[in-house]
């Protein structure tokens, strides 16, 4: 990825091998778990709505677009972490495809903060269940497990596609960070 004369071309920035082997592998493993473990979570949850409640999604539209909502933000922010080796190009980091992934990673963060936002604001102002003696504390623990995976997600997601230079120190084998 050098240009003419030893000039570093100018969308790439060099990576620490173990730091892109960590982004190839890590990314991977992440998005897959947080992807499974989203769908785990709104399993849960459907499956302790049907003892509970009777039936597994609340009784309101409003109720299970809100309970829905949060969980493919999570999965948007999943395939987003999932598509961060893109970002590589052997042991060099793209530049422009780095920018693009993080602009990706904060608009998957707000529409995860708003969706969570929603759900809680309507899970309090919106009766979800017909059965009034029941709290929806099953809704509140998704919508927090929910932002917790979103959360983790996009930490480690920029962590991937913008390290930091102690990141890099640590990583590299050589002085020139």
């Amino acid at each position: 990825m050098k240009q003419y004369y030893g000039q570093q071309a100018e969308g790439y920035a060099p990576l620490p091998p173990l730091f892109a082997a960590r982004v190839r592998g890590g990314s991977l493993v992440t998005g897959v778990a947080l992807a499974v473990g989203t769908i785990l979570v709104l399993a849960l949850t459907v499956f302790v709505n049907g003892p509970l409640h009777g039936h597994a999604l609340p009784d309101a539209f409003v109720g299970r677009v809100a309970l829905l909502l949060p969980v493919l933000s999570v999965l948007a922010t999943a395939v987003v972490v999932l598509s961060a080796r893109r970002c590589l190009l052997g042991d060099y980091l793209v530049v422009p495809r780095a920018r693009f992934t993080r602009t990706l990673l904060r608009a998957c963060f707000t529409t995860l903060v708003a969706t969570c936002l929603l759900a809680l604001t309507t899970s309090a102002l919106v009766d979800l269940w017909h059965d009034h003696n029941r709290l929806g504390a099953s809704d509140l623990l998704a919508t927090c497990a929910n932002f917790a995976l979103g959360v983790l997600g996009y930490g480690v997601g920029l962590f991937y596609v913008r390290p930091s230079v102690a990141t890099l120190q640590r990583f590299s084998d050589h002085p020139i960070w």
